[in-house]
């Protein structure tokens, strides 16, 4: 029986203190998504709502609470300090969000959208369900996270973008260049999600890209990722027709990796909360990128 413990654990583990900052990423995305000259004039606000409420809410928290219907964690994990202990109806009902967020986005924002969130949900599955369990392969959690989170996302926001500015379904060159350059930034990011809590990994039994590799190899794998990433953010700034302000990108792109390499220099002389404060350093150089495109994007 259900019981209202249950509902605040459940809702914990959908991890709301995420929410903003995936809704700042899903929000670059619609802004790349709209039409030059458009600046001033404002989208459908409702098809941009709704993609907030399928991606964020019912795809995004589904599927930190699915994740951890049986993980259940009991250290810290990201955007949570104290997981609660996961209700047995967590890993259907996370499920049936997540099926939801599909069938609303598909209906209220388009169709490829839907598409996106589906292929995301695939995923979500593959990650974390005990038969498949991606996220304790090496090399497949990285490749859920980065076609997932990061050039899911972009995706995503680019076309419900595009869909509330009336500019079409289809994404272009320099969209898909966007969708790329977040995808491997995301790549870039996820071994630094994966250090401090490696001790936790291990004692699951899970095997995962960071426990494979080892720290400091995995730091190295982030920052060929991050170099990527900038070649695909230049290129996709030039083909958009908006290479003002390159510099603003370069020098956050040169930030981020200088944190990587920073931190890789140091990695054996940082403990466990080192180790978790300089992910959280890391997120708000990713802030500070965003930031940067959407800066060329107004300015330039």
């Amino acid at each position: 029986m259900t019981n209202l413990p249950d509902i605040r654990a459940a809702l914990a583990l959908m991890r709301p203190r995420q929410w903003p900052i995936l809704s700042a990423q899903l929000a670059v995305g619609c802004l790349l998504g709209m039409p030059a000259g458009r600046a001033d004039q404002p989208g459908d606000w409702a098809v941009l709502a709704s993609a907030w409420f399928c991606w964020v809410v019912l795809l995004n928290g589904a599927t930190l609470a699915f994740n951890s219907a049986y993980d259940r964690d009991t250290g810290p994990v990201a955007y949570l300090p104290d997981p609660p202990p996961p209700p047995g109806w967590l890993a259907g009902a996370s499920l049936a969000a997540m099926t939801c967020g599909v069938l609303i986005g598909w209906a209220t924002v388009a169709p490829g959208f839907g598409l996106v969130l589906a292929g995301c949900l695939v995923l979500s599955v593959l990650y974390s369900h005990p038969r498949s369990r991606w996220k304790s392969r090496p090399g497949l959690d990285l490749l859920v996270n980065v076609v997932g989170y990061g050039a899911g996302t972009t995706a995503a926001g680019l076309l419900a973008g595009k869909a509330a500015w009336g500019a079409g379904q289809g994404l272009g060159t320099a969209d898909v260049l966007y969708v790329a350059g977040f995808g491997l930034l995301f790549g870039s990011f996820y071994p630094q999600t994966q250090i401090y809590q490696a001790a936790q990994d291990a004692a699951r039994g899970d095997r995962t890209l960071t426990t494979a590799l080892g720290p400091r190899p995995a730091l190295r794998l982030a920052l060929v990722l991050g170099l990527a990433a900038g070649a695909a953010f230049v290129a996709a700034v030039w083909l958009h027709g908006r290479p003002g302000l390159p510099y603003l990108l370069v020098a956050a792109l040169i930030a981020w990796c200088g944190h990587v390499l920073w931190w890789e220099r140091r990695q054996e002389r940082l403990d466990v909360p080192a180790q978790e404060r300089a992910m959280y350093r890391a997120l708000k150089l990713w802030a500070v990128v965003d930031a940067a495109l959407v800066a060329g994007l107004f300015l330039g």
